[in-house]
């Protein structure tokens, strides 16, 4: 074994791949722009459908019925206009609204004299989830209002600690888990369609019959890859944190982190790559794989929430280590039950694995004759 040749080859097979992708464009601007529009897709989603769209009937303008509308807005649950009947009918009827809440003109003076109070809630339970919200955030509402309006007779109230140094919104949360999800697309991508460049030109024959070891042809093709996938998640990260201000306390994890990802999604592209061996191949089965670890990996929250058998699923996944090490870096969440430490062990584990894999099965190729 002759390192330094060895090197020579891991330099000159990475340097060759940059220059030809730099050549075609196509698949080198793709693997730039999906990761990027799979970012902005799903944080579309989410403002599109975070917070319940109400309208607000407010026939009663004294100082409890503003205040009761004030604790609707404090909810986080609704996105509030207040408007006449007539206008909130309409809305509703065209689907433009999930509810109206109506807070009837006696509202003040009822509540002064100590009667009870109706307040009429119009539900579109058309989705399960909005009504579900209207019907759990309502109650809420009136709670948080009635404790305030009158302190004296509720005299058990919530004491909230929290676990965290601050509130972080699901925007800014969900948008660091798409990033990762960005960064596997983009490596998937660009050193997929790297490795399967090599069986569509024919240029794998001179890479199998030169003197070069396997695992230096390979370790070339990642570090090619790796470098533009750099910039492909350069460009992701900088929307995260431009757009979306969503600001890394810890910079070294951030450049840590992003290295050692790329490297195993980049790993598992040049395996995918040289497994389909068509570059318009890798586009459908980058996302068919990409898509089904996204939701099983924890992107929506720590998937010790939910179902444990889709924990159990997730543990098996380089993505869930991934969330909960960028997760760490960006907002300092422990969102897995490992520390960034042992996640950042697992991962180099993963990246080890992934090389080895792509490895082996670029020496089981044979050369056509």
């Amino acid at each position: 074994m002759n390192l330094g040749y060895d090197l020579r080859v891991i330099w000159a097979v990475a340097v060759k791949d940059i220059r030809v992708a730099l050549t075609d464009r196509v698949f080198t601007i793709g693997s730039v722009i999906i990761p990027l529009n799979f970012l902005l897709l799903f944080i579309l989603f989410v403002i599109g459908g975070g917070l319940a769209p109400t309208a607000v009937v407010l026939q009663d303008n004294g100082p409890y019925a503003r205040q009761f509308v004030a604790a609707m807005r404090r909810a986080h649950s609704f996105t509030i206009t207040e408007t006449s009947a007539a206008d909130a009918r309409q809305q509703i009827s065209e689907g433009r609204i999930v509810a109206i809440v109506t807070v009837p003109a006696t509202f003040d003076a009822d509540l002064r004299a100590g009667r009870r109070v109706a307040l009429p809630v119009t539900v579109n339970n058309l989705e399960v989830d909005f009504t579900n919200d209207i019907r759990r955030a309502v109650p809420l509402a009136i709670t948080s209002f009635y404790s305030e309006a009158y302190p004296n007779q509720v005299v058990v109230q919530a004491r909230e600690v929290d676990t965290q140094a601050r509130d972080t919104n699901y925007i800014q949360y969900l948008s660091v888990s798409i990033l990762v999800v960005g960064v596997m697309l983009g490596g998937l991508l660009q050193a997929g369609s790297s490795a399967a460049r090599e069986y569509e030109r024919q240029t794998v024959k001179e890479l199998m019959l030169s003197p070069a070891s396997r695992w230096a042809i390979e370790t070339g093709k990642v570090l090619g890859a790796a470098a533009l996938n750099l910039f492909s998640a350069a460009i992701v990260i900088a929307v995260v944190i431009l757009a979306f201000q969503v600001i890394p306390v810890n910079w070294g994890e951030l450049l840590g982190f992003t290295l050692l990802i790329v490297t195993i999604f980049v790993a598992l592209g040049v395996l995918l790559g040289t497994l389909a061996r068509r570059r318009q191949s890798m586009i459908p089965l980058a996302m068919g794989l990409t898509l089904p670890i996204f939701f099983l990996s924890g992107a929506f929250g720590p998937v010790n929430w939910g179902s444990p058998t889709i924990a159990a699923i997730a543990r098996a996944l380089p993505v869930y280590y991934a969330i909960g090490a960028f997760q760490h870096a960006f907002h300092g969440f422990d969102t897995t039950e490992t520390g960034p430490g042992v996640n950042a062990l697992v991962l180099l584990g993963f990246a080890a694995l992934a090389v080895a894999l792509s490895v082996l099965v670029v020496r089981r190729e044979r050369v056509a004759h």
